[in-house]
């Protein structure tokens, strides 16, 4: 068998701090879309409810559950995605302003989505995905310098996500801002606060 030669490079001074900054951020965008899918599944409790049967459903007797399970979870794919989809990174534009991508008024754009402000996982869910146009749902960009932490970003948010919803139940309190508001934070939109009722589920 030929030996393939690999190159062997030292770690700079930069390299650590690069990766942890990478880290970092991810954290920061996997918590914000966290909270957007909190949001939106107190506004829903017939999708959360729906999201908790499929859960439950998937994990061991033991509180775990696998890689290759989470990865074919449908529901729970659709609505982190949908929840992508509503609350993608953008900001509001002035008339003459110049932009780049507009992500967040492709992704509410009632041509591509016929309900574009309505949370619904259903039209994201793999039997519907071939409506999706092609570059039409953008929350990690696109072709080959799209989002290099989109599969650990999308794995922490379905995991995450999966162990809330399989022992809490979530709802709307008086304190929950409807419509969300949203504060600045590095390349994204975060909540300023999700404030809401979490019931322990038995």
């Amino acid at each position: 068998a030929e030996e393939l030669e690999v190159e062997r490079k030292a770690l700079t001074r930069d390299d650590p701090k690069s990766g942890a900054k990478q880290l970092t951020e991810n954290e920061i965008t996997s918590a914000t879309t966290l909270s957007f899918c909190t949001y939106e599944l107190i506004r829903s409790p017939g999708i959360q409810q729906r999201l908790h049967d499929e859960v439950v459903a998937a994990f061991h007797s033991n509180g775990e559950m696998e890689y290759d399970v989470l990865a074919r979870l449908p529901y729970l794919d659709a609505v982190v995605s949908e929840t992508l989809r509503m609350h993608s990174p953008g900001v509001k534009v002035t008339v003459g302003q110049n932009i780049d991508i507009p992500i967040y008024a492709i992704h509410h754009c009632e041509e591509f989505y016929p309900e574009p402000f309505k949370f619904d996982p259903d039209p994201i869910m793999p039997e519907n995905r071939y409506k999706v146009l092609p570059y039409t749902y953008l929350p990690f960009g696109a072709g080959p310098r799209n989002c290099i932490g989109m599969r650990f970003s999308l794995l922490e948010v379905k995991l995450g996500l999966a162990h809330k919803i399989k022992n809490y139940r979530f709802s709307i309190c008086p304190e929950t801002d409807v419509p969300v508001q949203y504060k600045r934070m590095l390349r994204i939109g975060a909540p300023k606060r999700t404030n809401v009722r979490i019931e322990k589920r038995v």
